[in-house]
């Protein structure tokens, strides 16, 4: 196997491994509140709104679980690969896009239920969430959703809500 080979293999797991510590995803299973949670917990929300957001955040939950498992599971498979003395090129990569499309699932379940919580907080409380959203942003989603390209997270417009 080629050295750039080995590298590219290599920068793959690390990269895996950081989707996996990500603080993004933490939840009160890795010692506290998600960022979300801690978020909202800003927000000064009425004991309704509390009652509704709580419940929205435990249906999500069994199903944030059950991402993390199979992430950690795909990752295991590819450490098991990257171990092996000459890991096989396309099995490599067929695990990565199994990592990929795992974490493309747990995107989108992290959006399904921001959509679900935005949709029972007011005007003020959704721009307020979204201006802490845009302090946290880091990394490519900062980059696309106002933290790049010479724009400053603060500057960024807010986005539009549904409501």
């Amino acid at each position: 196997m080629r050295p750039t080979h080995k590298l590219t293999f290599a920068a793959l797991w690390l990269a895996a491994l950081s989707f996996i510590a990500s603080p993004a995803l933490a939840g009160p299973h890795h010692g506290g509140p998600g960022r979300l949670e801690r978020q909202l917990e800003k927000l000064g929300l009425s004991d309704s709104q509390k009652v509704k957001v709580q419940a929205i955040l435990d249906e999500a939950k069994p199903k944030r679980e059950e991402v993390r498992g199979k992430m950690r599971a795909a990752f295991d498979e590819m450490r098991a690969l990257l171990d092996q003395d000459s890991p096989s090129e396309s099995a490599v990569l067929a695990q990565a896009d199994k990592i990929g499309a795992i974490q493309t699932d747990a995107h989108k379940a992290m959006l399904t239920t921001l959509l679900a919580v935005r949709k029972e907080l007011t005007p003020e409380q959704r721009a307020k969430l979204s201006a802490e959203m845009r302090k946290h942003r880091h990394g490519r989603w900062g980059k696309h959703h106002g933290g790049g390209k010479g724009e400053s997270p603060e500057s960024a417009p807010a986005p539009e809500s549904p409501r």
